[in-house]
This record gives C-alpha cells, sequence and structure tokens, in this order.
C-alpha cells in the first residue's frame, strides 16, 4: 500500500489546509494538493507520512463527509503506486 491517497467529492471552496484536517487524526499529514482540471473536476491528493496510516484511513470503517457531501477516497493505480 502506498503512502499517498486521492480524494474528491469536497466542495470546490475547501482549501489544502481544510483538507488536510480531515485526515490529521490518522498521522503525519507530509502533503496536500488540491487539483482542478478544465471541467470543474476537483481532486486532492493526500500524501501520508507511511502506508500504515493509509491502512489506518481505510481501516477506520467510517463515512467521510464535508458539508453533507460524501468523499471519495481511493489508492493510486499500481504504476504510481511503486514510485511512491
Amino acid at each position: 500500500m502506498a503512502s499517498k491517497i486521492y480524494v474528491s467529492g469536497f466542495p470546490p471552496t475547501y482549501t489544502q489546509r481544510e483538507l488536510r484536517q480531515i485526515f490529521v487524526p490518522f498521522g503525519h499529514v507530509k502533503s496536500v494538493k488540491v487539483q482542478r482540471d478544465a471541467h470543474g473536476y476537483i481532486i486532492g491528493v493526500v500524501q501520508m507520512s507511511s502506508p500504515e496510516e493509509v491502512e489506518h484511513i481505510f481501516g477506520a470503517q467510517q463515512v467521510f463527509q464535508v458539508e453533507g457531501k460524501h468523499l471519495d477516497i481511493w489508492e493510486p493505480p499500481d504504476s504510481e503506486a511503486a514510485r511512491n
């Protein structure tokens, strides 16, 4: 498992700092990027300090919600995880 996760479903006004705060309870957040494409699709890239912290996020079995919206969280494709 990689130490990076992708997140979508958060409001377009959400900042990197706000996104970071969601994952702080699961360990040390090394970096957060909020990327927007030309079509308005927004994705967050969250880098934790270890794969174990990512396992903790997925193992929590909790539904992550922001302003009533369900967040989708997934791991990067295998090719990207190998670079991690």
